[in-house]
């Protein structure tokens, strides 16, 4: 077993309420995940985590003359949808939806189950619905299956139903049916169409067609089979205008109506169904692998579907506890659904990534460097930000995604992050944002696609591996002397983020105990090796390419580090994109946000060394902490503006280039934004509890003329030159992941621990996070949709919507969980 029951225990979750999945050996855990729905950039899709495999989507469109033309398929801002998201997903085999379309008239939900068995086993999805009253002439749903990779599959329709029938070597035997519910009905059409002889599929309950498309265009699956309606279109007006008159009604029932095409061809490997409805409706589509124990039948789709609505819903409270808490039912509900839209975003990927080999020019500097090529094929499995517009694995955002999921359903947690470890290469460089697959690259720019091997980002996958850690640490605090525990704290109490608190410790006893008696020490310290060897690689390669200039000094911590990527405008390798910082760039500039990152990263290597028994990694990682800690204060404080600050360099003002050492003629020099750049330190709990660099800091956030607002702490100081100006993405905005951060630090680090500054912490973690809730809430109750981010001035939700991966942070600071 990879998972053993403390490493699942790592973010606190009850055994009971997660069903007992800790103890599931790998090749469960394999077969229990690999259906799913995997395909997050769809409104709704299925695929397997393999590669070259079995894909299946829902499309729908209205019927009248221009909505055949804006098929629903991908997940797009431009379809204008009112409403959609899961209201439950449980990640494994349960997950419900409501999809709310008015420009089409139709309203669809969609509840997918799935049973375990041979080859990922079986699953059902029921669609129902009904178009709206303002739809006269009805609607057209749309469910098709492709195979991009080797094997055989075919299709019959017949009066009530369509079966499909395949094999892969992956999948094995697989069987397939589309049936729509009896009670469905047909658009009312003028009987002189109806007598028309060659439209003899209009009115039935479903039709079908089977297309041989590329394997690598199965993904197009909307332009293949739009293409195909409109070439069927054009005969049928023929046939009408030859049997009726050019004159006579043109029904969007009747146009877009298809024929059993194409069925009886060999070589066929893209199948797609077609219900024509008007009014309520539904249908089911039922996947069943070859294992008879795995079976599904219609009438138990109804029963799976309530049990696991109901075991959701107690699992929910079991894990979060928001009822307990006081929580109202609409805010237990938005946060329901927070999680389960984030666990709804999952998704497998498999394709090449446009990589350079070379790293990218600083900027300023004219370099040439090889064309970027395809790399060779691999998978991701990945949480996604945003549906419609991030609908891929981004490396800043998955470390904040997993803050939540690991809370939900710590094995899921694990794999995506060895998934993630998978993808680094052999310097310990993992691509930022992964793109793989003409799929993926068809939503991203070409200007944006490259990815570069100098390229770093925030190393938030460490958040997970430090949980795991602190819980290894808990559970085998007697093999380790209390004053190692105590020295590599970045805080002199206990009660911070490197110790276990009494409640979580409470909860922790309460797991399972079979969980951990059945875990083997070796499988244990086998995952801790696997954890400490990546997150040594990946310190090693942020030290090694993200090194700053020569001019502040020799030595490594006084020297510092600079983010690479750099634009007069933009740092996006940050994170935090458009944040004002030094004009113009240099390459003897230093980035705070950056230095405390990499401190944040030796302080967790040092944890997985003790842990590990490493002494002599252990002792070099003690002395790099010390040693950053104390170059963090000698090189970005700015005691004058009594915060941190970025620094770069410049030509001294009374340099006389005759009289002068020329060495002595650049000092280096402040740039201060205060925002998110500037309190990065103590949201990484580098700034110890008692330091009067924290009561300044404090007095910083809590300042309404500076990032103190109603609706949580804004990304930049209102007294800022740069606050709203130009793009402002992160020049004002609130965003809730670095709130979140704000809320984490507070709690762990300074609200509990006695000091001068105690109870302004915790004045400001009280209103912080009530602020936040609120607003989060009244947004999510106005639109019905989560944000990427939040107006500082009026909290209206703005940007990117839904954006379901960060901000579902709302959940842990609702409970109370960080």
């Amino acid at each position: 077993m990879r998972l053993v029951g403390a490493i699942s225990a790592l973010f606190v979750v009850s055994t009971s309420a997660t069903r007992g999945d800790e103890q599931l050996s790998q090749s469960q855990l394999d077969s229990e995940l690999l259906w799913g729905t995997y395909r997050p950039n769809l409104y709704f899709g299925t695929r397997p985590r393999l590669p070259n495999s079995l894909l299946s989507g829902l499309m729908w469109f209205g019927l009248d003359e221009t909505n055949w033309q804006n098929i629903r398929h991908s997940c797009e801002l431009g379809d204008n949808l009112s409403e959609y998201g899961y209201q439950r997903h449980n990640g494994r085999d349960f997950g419900e939806q409501m999809l709310r379309d008015s420009d089409h008239g139709i309203e669809i939900k969609s509840e997918f189950v799935k049973v375990a068995g041979k080859n990922g086993g079986s699953w059902a999805v029921r669609f129902s619905g009904q178009t709206t009253e303002s739809n006269e002439e009805g609607a057209a749903l749309v469910y098709y299956f492709g195979l991009e990779g080797n094997g055989a599959i075919a299709m019959n329709v017949g009066k009530g139903s369509a079966k499909i029938v395949g094999k892969t070597d992956d999948l094995g035997l697989f069987s397939i049916r589309i049936v729509p519910s009896a009670k469905n009905k047909f658009p009312v059409v003028a009987k002189q169409l109806q007598k028309i002889p060659e439209l003899s599929s209009v009115g039935k309950k479903i039709s079908g067609i089977a297309v041989s498309a590329p394997k690598t265009e199965v993904w197009r699956a909307k332009d293949i089979f739009q293409r195909e309606m409109f070439l069927s279109a054009r005969k049928r007006v023929g046939f009408i205008s030859n049997h009726v008159g050019a004159d006579s009604p043109m029904a969007g029932s009747v146009l877009f109506s298809l024929d059993n095409d194409g069925l009886k061809k060999r070589d066929r490997n893209l199948f797609f169904t077609q219900m024509i409805v008007h009014g309520k409706f539904s249908f089911d589509v039922i996947f069943e692998c070859e294992d008879k124990n795995a079976s599904i039948s219609r009438n138990d789709i109804d029963f799976l579907v309530k049990s696991r609505r109901t075991g959701f819903d107690h699992r929910f409270e079991a894990t979060f506890g928001l009822r307990g808490k006081g929580f109202s039912e609409k805010q237990v509900d938005m946060a329901r659904d927070a999680v389960s839209s984030l666990i709804g975003g999952i998704g497998y990927f498999h394709g090449s990534g446009l990589l350079s080999k070379d790293p990218k020019p600083e900027y300023g500097i004219d370099q040439v460097i090889s064309e970027p090529e395809l790399s060779e094929p691999y998978s991701l499995f990945a949480t996604t930000p945003s549906r419609p517009f991030f609908p891929r694995g981004f490396l800043w955002d998955e470390g904040f995604h997993q803050l939540v999921l690991g809370q939900w359903d710590s094995n899921m947690c694990m794999e995506i992050i060895q998934s993630w470890f998978k993808t680094m290469d052999a310097s310990g460089w993992i691509a930022r944002e992964q793109i793989l697959g003409s799929e993926a690259r068809s939503k991203v720019p070409p200007e944006f696609q490259v990815q570069y091997p100098n390229f770093a980002n925030p190393p938030t996958l460490l958040f997970a591996v430090e949980k795991i850690a602190e819980v290894y640490r808990f559970m085998d605090h007697s093999k380790i002397s209390s004053d190692k525990l105590h020295g590599l704290d970045l805080q002199d109490s206990g009660e911070n983020g490197c110790e276990m608190k009494d409640d979580d410790i409470d909860l922790l006893q309460k797991q399972d105990e079979k969980a951990v008696t059945d875990s083997s020490d070796t499988t244990m310290r086998k995952t801790l090796d696997e954890l400490a060897e990546n997150a040594q690689r990946l310190l090693d390669y942020f030290q090694r390419t993200q090194i700053g200039g020569s001019a502040i000094g020799k030595s490594l911590a006084e020297r510092g580090y600079r983010w690479r990527g750099r634009t007069m405008d933009h740092t996006l390798t940050s994170g935090i994109d458009d944040y004002p910082r030094a004009r113009p760039p240099s390459t003897d500039e230093l980035h705070v946000d950056l230095y405390a990152w990499v401190t944040y990263m030796i302080s967790v290597n040092a944890k997985l060394a003790l842990l590990s028994d490493d002494a002599e990694r252990l002792s070099e990682m003690e002395t790099q902490l010390e040693c950053h800690l104390k170059a963090l204060n000698d090189i970005h404080w700015n005691e004058q503006e009594r915060m941190f600050c970025d620094v770069t360099v410049q030509m001294r003002d009374d340099f006389d280039e005759l009289e002068d050492d020329e060495d002595s003629a650049y000092e280096h020099v402040f740039v201060c934004h205060r925002g998110y750049v500037s309190l990065m330190p103590m949201l990484l709990g580098l700034v110890p509890h008692d330091s009067d660099k924290l009561g300044h800091i404090l007095d910083m956030i809590e300042d309404p003329d500076e990032l103190w607002t109603d609706y949580g702490v804004r990304s930049l100081s209102k007294s800022d030159q740069y606050y709203g100006k130009d793009e402002n993405y992160w020049r004002g905005p609130i965003w809730l992941n670095i709130n979140y951060l704000v809320l984490s630090s507070l709690h762990r680090n300074y609200v509990s621990v006695e000091g001068p500054h105690k109870k302004q912490s915790q004045r400001i973690y009280t209103k912080l996070r009530e602020n936040l809730i609120n607003n989060v809430f009244a947004q999510y109750e106005h639109s019905r949709f989560f944000w990427e981010q939040y107006n500082p001035e009026t909290g209206v939700g703005q940007r990117t919507h839904p954006f379901t991966g960060w901000t579902t942070l709302i959940v842990p600071i609702m409970a109370e969980k960080y």
